[in-house]
């Protein structure tokens, strides 16, 4: 399948009757964000655009994608690490692993490879994947030997457990921080340079040499266009009762409403936002979010790291 093919009937059709459909999607991802272009001023718009058509596409042509992704989540390989170190990169999504994979092999001597995994837990936000590895509500909360929590870009003395386990505030806290002004390329250069440290530092500080380098969930951007559209009414009914990505069940015309457009479908014991539909009647600058279920935000990168 070519690039231009991505996104036609006859490319979605062959991921459809592929053996695995997440697979699929894994690997044009890697052909949207790979190339050092993708992120740049000009095509970082389009690659986010092409990332959401690519979904939209899959919902269209009849993929249970949403069922599919929920069904990939649990089982993530952090939970099961046994050797070596795990660095959980909040927020951490496929967009930053592909380019990781890309610049850690030039820059160093590493051997370096990615894949993916579905979330630990839904809906995909911190709380409930932490409480899931480490019984904590949140990464700072966790005492344990073999854990140690980086809230910052500086890098503490780490632990020398085998396995050890280190998870960094970056590039999540960024993140949150462009959602409350205007997310721009410049501050999306900026996150990623500093996560890329961060992870650089993490690494060469460690005693270990063996690493798995994922996150707890990715994110949805809104920047550039949008194929998720909603009606008018379909758009109060996501304001007045989600707001954001996610909510606790509750009754209501508006919730009804929305789980039969498929808007909305009730995961973890809560309601989720599905793909990327956003309302725009309130915040409206907050391009960056998650806890929903889309493959931006449901499929985390799994990165293996080996500095031997």
């Amino acid at each position: 399948m070519t690039d231009d093919a991505l996104f036609d009937a006859d490319g979605v059709a062959s991921l459809i009757h592929s053996e695995s459909v997440l697979d699929g999607v894994f690997d044009c991802l890697g052909r949207i964000w790979r190339p050092a272009s993708a992120t740049r001023e000009r095509e970082l718009g389009d690659s986010e655009y092409r990332t959401r058509q690519l979904e939209h596409l899959l919902a269209d042509q009849g993929v249970d994608l949403y069922d599919t992704l929920e069904a990939a989540a649990g089982d993530h390989p952090i939970g099961s690490l046994d050797h070596g170190c795990g660095v959980v990169m909040d927020g951490l999504s496929l967009r930053e692993g592909f380019a990781l994979e890309r610049d850690l092999r030039a820059d160093h001597d590493w051997t370096v490879s990615l894949d993916w995994a579905g979330v630990e837990r839904l809906p995909s936000e911190t709380k409930f994947v932490c409480r899931a590895w480490f019984d904590a509500r949140s990464p700072s909360a966790v005492s344990r030997d073999d854990f140690r929590y980086v809230g910052d870009t500086d890098v503490p003395q780490l632990p020398g457990t085998d396995p050890a386990f280190v998870w960094t505030r970056h590039p999540d806290r960024r993140l949150e921080a462009s959602t409350k002004g205007n997310y721009s390329v410049e501050r999306f250069a900026d996150i990623y340079a500093d996560t890329k440290g961060l992870l650089e530092r993490v690494v060469t500080e460690s005693v270990h040499e063996e690493f798995l380098v994922s996150s707890d969930h990715g994110y949805v951007n809104f920047v550039g266009r949008n194929p998720f559209r909603l009606s008018d009414d379909d758009e109060t009914a996501l304001a007045d009762a989600v707001g954001g990505r996610y909510t606790d069940v509750e009754a209501g015309y508006a919730y009804d409403r929305l789980r039969e457009a498929n808007v909305i479908r009730r995961t973890g014991g809560r309601y989720v936002v599905t793909g990327h539909y956003r309302p725009t009647t309130r915040g409206a600058s907050k391009r960056v979010a998650h806890g929903g279920l889309s493959i931006p935000e449901a499929l985390t990168p799994v990165l293996r790291i080996d500095t031997r």
